[in-house]
């Protein structure tokens, strides 16, 4: 007796790792999130081990040690909010917060070589700058990119 497949079985085979792969990406929205938002309310207030800690418990460190990064420290909301009423449409989908928010930035020092990726961390409280789309913010960039200091 001979096994034949259906057309629609097929297609399921053939589709389903598609599929799978496909949900196991991020969004750029939730790529923003891993890489620049820390709901956490507690952060290491040594900006240098706070740095250490976070860019590998989040991935940036991998492959290569990411040269710069920002964390931006708050509420997931508000953070979102600044691609509405929290924010001030800038120029192309860029947004400027109307409020500051406290921000560790963190910069590999000269001795980092992957893969022992060190980083010196630098807190200060400012307005952020991002890129939004459909109201969700998807690019972090340097407040002088919407005008800022």
């Amino acid at each position: 007796m001979k096994t034949r497949l259906g057309p629609g079985l097929l297609l399921l085979i053939f589709l389903l790792p598609a599929c799978l792969a496909a949900a196991g990406r991020e969004t750029p929205y939730e790529k923003f999130q891993r890489q620049h938002v820390d709901t956490s309310g507690s952060w290491e207030p040594d900006p240098n081990r706070y740095c250490n800690l976070m860019m590998p418990r989040r991935n940036m460190t991998v492959s290569a040690c990411k040269d710069l990064n920002s964390f931006v420290h708050g509420a997931l909301a508000v953070i979102t909010a600044v691609c509405g009423s929290g924010g001030t449409w800038h120029h192309g989908d860029f947004y400027y917060s109307n409020s500051p928010f406290q921000v560790t930035d963190c910069q590999t020092t000269g001795a980092s070589r992957w893969p022992r990726c060190d980083y010196r961390g630098d807190g200060r409280s400012r307005r952020i700058c991002v890129a939004c789309t459909y109201g969700q913010p998807v690019h972090y960039a340097r407040p002088s990119v919407c005008g800022g200091p």
